[in-house]
């Protein structure tokens, strides 16, 4: 068994191989002990980095037995590491979570927007072929969400003309855009409302 004094376990002399008999005497036990807290690899590095605190340290003194500085240095090391580790973890769980919300928005985004851009082209090309007076009274009904009875007050025309305007918007509006009724009646169902 080693003997070690108080003073500091390197202090005086630099004595190689009184490192070596610790190193040789305590690597194992405290690697066994390390690895009930972290895996194989991590274990080994800690037990390393201890002793290399041991010889580099020239403050640390042995103040009741080398057995329990030692492992109380590697328990201590165990801790810090899974605790880096778990805020590590936590960091890396919400950078994942973040990043597939955003490339989950970005091609929601993306692939509804290509959608509504076409369809939005397609219902302008349909409503600037409309009559002006048919395309006056649907858009101030439909976009800019009048009543009938608005319409037909501001145009100082009957409640049934405006009616009959609508309904003849509707059905070009279907019949040039057949191909794109379903999703333009899923995307903007709004539009044919009655």
């Amino acid at each position: 068994m080693v003997q070690i004094g108080n003073k500091g376990l390197f202090a005086s002399n630099r004595n190689p191989e009184l490192f070596d008999e610790l190193f040789r005497q305590y690597s194992k036990p405290l690697f066994y002990y390390a690895a009930k807290f972290v895996n194989d690899e991590v274990a080994r590095d800690i037990v390393q980095d201890v002793f290399v605190k041991l010889w580099s340290d020239q403050s640390i003194t042995v103040k009741q037995s080398l057995n329990a500085l030692l492992f109380t240095m590697v328990r201590n090391c165990c801790l810090r590491h899974l605790e880096k580790q778990k805020v590590r973890n936590k960091y890396l769980e919400s950078t994942k979570l973040i990043l597939q919300e955003e490339e989950l928005r970005f091609y929601m985004v993306e692939k509804t927007s290509l959608i509504e851009q076409e369809l939005e082209n397609k219902l302008n090309e349909v409503l600037s072929g409309l009559p002006d007076r048919c395309r006056q009274i649907f858009v101030m009904s439909r976009f800019e969400n009048k009543k009938y009875k608005e319409i037909a007050g501001e145009l100082g025309i009957s409640v049934k003309a405006v009616e009959k305007q609508i309904t003849k918007a509707l059905a070009t509006i279907r019949t040039e855009m057949k191909d794109y009724l379903p999703l333009l009646l899923f995307l903007s169902s709004h539009l044919f409302k009655n």
